[in-house]
């Protein structure tokens, strides 16, 4: 039963129960009210005009009495109406709205044709005005009455039927009340003892419905629950089906991508070897065609012959360098710089280079963030990009470069093999060319790969891009559709330093004879003995070491000043730079020029310090002694 009455079908019955009850009871007191107090003026109305009518007072309001007739006359109307029930005055007004009796004698002769209630009256209807005895003019019959009701009572003339005046009638409705208040009494007790018989016989209905109420909101809430749980584990044999199927997608993605990487690592290692070996014998070449040809004079006859031979070590020397961008192992000058300035001045270069019939457009974004990259080498990277794609559009089109600075999220940073979420600067550059399928697109960027004639490149251009956007520390990706052209995407890093400024400084040739000592360590003697011969020549005294443990042992025996160490960066047993640090701690002061055919990022960050150098192989007598010098006298 206690379950039931706060069942809401309980609360609800019970609030209609009660609503009904409440209802019906206002209405009929209502209607009471209205009634009985209906009844109570028209009663009072009809009593005052039979008195009126029996007495003959009619006459009174025919003619225009004088003061003594009137005052006999209004004795008479309240010796009359002081004998009926409950009327405690009375007061005569005429047509024109003007007292013409009232037992307060200030009031006879006033005119008050504001008065709502007696223009009722005089239209010919029984007007009525209940009021609470507060106002100060009725202040002494409070006494006796807290309500009056001031009755306008019409009456007429039995001629005519017309209207001759106005009957007020004051009388205290208390037997009315009385009456009104039983009467409500009644009804509400009606009322609610009604609603409690429809409350008493709607309750076994209304619990039989609860049951079944119940047992259907059971079964449904069960039904529901069943559907919920079969959906939430749809749901989750689906979010595991799709959550596999993008982990394999992932995982065959990331193997592919580990796999051309460590493919271009491998192929950069033995290129970066090759190139280390190359450049030695380069070094060895060029030097020696150099000496041969000052010695013989610009008009021998074997000067043309060595002029060819230096030429082809030259185009040599830039093919090795090409082999070391590819490897990551070039001698890279990085700099704070703003990617827009090096676009915008290239935009004339590249406008020549890729010719009339091929549109070119930059789009550059404003306060676009510095990268930290060897100016020099981004340059060649849009270079070797315009070439390619000025190669692709045989017939002309567009080339498009836009910069921009991005942020790549975790899902974006894996598209590229080792990429790192973080904020980029993107440079983009798009052709409208011919396209390039996914199978030319997974060999892009492998050296000597190209798609062109033979006589048309050497498949180094886009390794060389690659390996200088890595060794700057970002990434390159490619989109391509056949007939659609191609889009290649290069992220570097944004720095946060402020751009560099390059001040460009006048070097002055000094005529000074040389003097310094110089210890040379190189572990190939046909290279270091060029090099000694060069340095000689130029007036230095030269220690020669074959490796590390040598050149330590001859700085020992020298009792002399050794002014600069030039020093190999790979050696067999000590690298240069262990080299360099054992030896400085034994001979404070002395400069540091490092030399290579190949080097990497940790190799050459001691290169940067105060005192030191760095000297890319191969290179020519006129850049060593021009190298060496400036590191001594700076």
């Amino acid at each position: 039963m206690k379950r039931f009455l706060v069942s809401r079908f309980a609360i609800l019955c019970f609030l209609c129960v009660s609503s009904l009850a409440f209802v019906m009871g206002a209405a009929l007191s209502t209607l009471l009210t209205r009634a009985v107090s209906d009844w109570e003026w028209e009663n009072t109305a009809a009593l005052a005009r039979r008195e009126v009518e029996r007495a003959g007072l009619d006459a009174f309001l025919v003619g225009s009495p004088d003061e003594a007739t009137r005052e006999r006359w209004g004795r008479e109307f309240s010796r009359l109406f002081s004998t009926l029930p409950e009327v405690v005055r009375v007061k005569v007004w005429d047509r024109q709205a003007t007292v013409i009796w009232s037992d307060e004698s200030h009031l006879i002769g006033q005119r008050f044709p504001d008065n709502e209630e007696l223009q009722a009256a005089l239209r010919g209807k029984v007007a009525v005005e209940i009021k609470t005895l507060t106002k100060r003019e009725h202040a002494y019959e409070r006494s006796a009455f807290a309500l009056l009701a001031e009755v306008y009572v019409p009456l007429f003339s039995k001629d005519d039927g017309r209207v001759l005046g106005v009957l007020e009638v004051y009388k205290a409705p208390q037997r009315l009340e009385a009456t009104i208040r039983w009467g409500r009494f009644v009804i509400w007790t009606i009322s609610i003892v009604g609603g409690l018989a429809l409350y008493a016989i709607l309750v076994p209905l209304v619990s039989q419905v609860y049951r079944r109420e119940v047992q259907e909101q059971t079964l449904r809430e069960y039904a529901e629950t069943l559907e919920q749980e079969v959906a939430a584990r749809t749901e989750e044999l689906q979010s595991k089906s799709q959550e596999a199927k993008d982990a394999y997608q992932e995982l065959s993605r990331t193997q592919a991508q580990l796999i051309q990487a460590q493919k271009m690592d491998a192929v950069g290692r033995l290129a970066g070897g090759v190139a280390h070996d190359f450049n030695n014998l380069l070094t060895v070449i060029i030097g020696q065609t150099a000496l041969l040809a000052d010695r013989l004079g610009r008009h021998h006859p074997l000067r043309q012959g060595l002029d060819i031979v230096e030429d082809a070590a030259r185009r040599a020397s830039d093919l090795t360098g090409q082999l070391l961008a590819f490897s990551r192992r070039q001698v890279l000058q990085p700099e704070v710089l703003d990617l827009n300035r090096v676009v915008a001045g290239m935009e004339r270069m590249l406008g020549r280079l890729i010719g009339e019939d091929i549109e070119l457009v930059t789009t550059l974004q404003p306060a676009l963030g510095a990268v930290r990259a060897d100016p020099g080498q981004l340059g060649q990277v849009i270079l070797n990009l315009a070439v390619n794609a000025r190669d692709a559009m045989p017939n002309g089109g567009r080339l498009a470069l836009a910069t921009a600075e991005v942020e790549l999220d975790d899902v974006s940073a894996r598209r590229y093999p080792g990429g790192q979420p973080g904020r980029y600067v993107r440079l983009s550059v798009t052709d409208t060319g011919h396209g390039m399928d996914a199978e030319t697109q997974a060999h892009l960027f492998e050296p000597f790969f190209t798609t062109k004639r033979p006589d048309k490149g050497t498949g180094l251009g886009l390794a060389t891009v690659y390996g200088i956007v890595k060794q700057s520390g970002g990434n390159i990706w490619v989109s391509s559709t056949p007939g659609r052209g191609t889009t290649f995407e290069i992220y570097l890093p944004r720095a946060e330093a402020a751009i560099e400024r390059r001040e460009g400084a006048v070097s002055t040739p000094d005529a000074r004879q040389a003097s310094e000592t110089i210890l040379l360590v190189e572990d190939e003697d046909a290279v270091r003995a060029i090099i000694a011969e060069v340095l000689q020549e130029s007036g230095y005294s030269v220690l020669e070491a074959r490796h590390g443990g040598e050149a330590l042992s001859v700085s020992e025996r020298h009792v002399g000043l050794i002014q600069l160490l030039l020093t190999d960066m790979v050696m067999p047993g000590m690298t240069g730079r262990e080299l360099a640090q054992r030896l400085t701690a034994n001979r404070p002061g002395i400069k540091v020029l490092y030399m290579s055919g190949y080097t990497d990022d940790a190799g050459v960050a001691g290169t940067r310090e105060r005192g030191t150098g760095f000297l890319q192989k191969p290179f020519t007598p006129e850049t060593l002694s021009r190298k060496v010098r400036e590191l001594l006298r700076s």
